[in-house]
């Protein structure tokens, strides 16, 4: 887990806590989300770096228009 994942889930985690209201239980739930988009999408971006630094790898493929 990276460190702003952590953060953003200790800080909803903290906010639960502190107030378990179904709004709360809402939001903490919506943070999670976005974690998880978030993480989801820098994996693939490092898979992407790492294809372009590898020069053997074949191209993506374009479609045409």
């Amino acid at each position: 887990m990276h460190w702003w994942s952590q953060q953003a889930c200790d800080a909803a985690a903290e906010a639960q806590a502190a107030d378990p209201s179904p709004g709360n239980l809402m939001a903490a739930a919506q943070v999670q989300a976005l974690v998880s988009l978030a993480e989801a999408l820098h994996r693939i971006a490092a898979t992407l770096e790492e294809r372009d630094e590898n020069d053997t790898a074949p191209p993506l493929p374009v479609r045409p228009k």
